[in-house]
């Protein structure tokens, strides 16, 4: 009597699996995307593009002189490249002057905000989101 349900239980045990696994498996294929196709202008001018994969957020900003962003953190690490232009970023005690080429690395958390120097663009790579 307790083999009677051995076969049906495996089978459906194995039904179970399978349509989980084929859920969560993807044929990988890439995609072109522009920054142009979503620009977000935020209240105080910034014009923000931003680009999503599964895993991780490639976002584009474009600083007007004299804009300031209110201290913030994020639940991710944060990667900001400046492209062009001055920026200083804050994070506590610590201020860093950027230009063109530098770039500086937020971990998770940490409590920052930046004020644009100059006219600037700005890179940015962030998790999900």
């Amino acid at each position: 009597m307790k083999n009677r349900w051995l076969v049906p239980g495996a089978f459906a045990a194995l039904f179970f699996a399978s349509s989980v696994i084929s859920q969560q498996i993807t044929v990988p294929e890439i995609s072109l995307q522009n920054f142009h196709d979503d620009v977000r202008e935020m209240q105080d001018g910034r014009k923000v593009g931003r680009i999503s994969g599964s895993t991780v957020g490639l976002i584009r900003v474009e600083w007007p002189e004299g804009t300031r962003t209110t201290p913030h953190n994020h639940a991710n690490e944060l990667v900001l490249s400046v492209v062009s232009g001055r920026l200083r970023a804050i994070s506590g005690d610590q201020e860093i002057i950027m230009e063109a080429g530098d770039t500086v690395i937020i971990p998770a958390w940490v409590e920052h905000s930046y004020v644009a120097l100059e006219d600037s663009i700005t890179y940015e790579a962030a998790g999900p989101g």
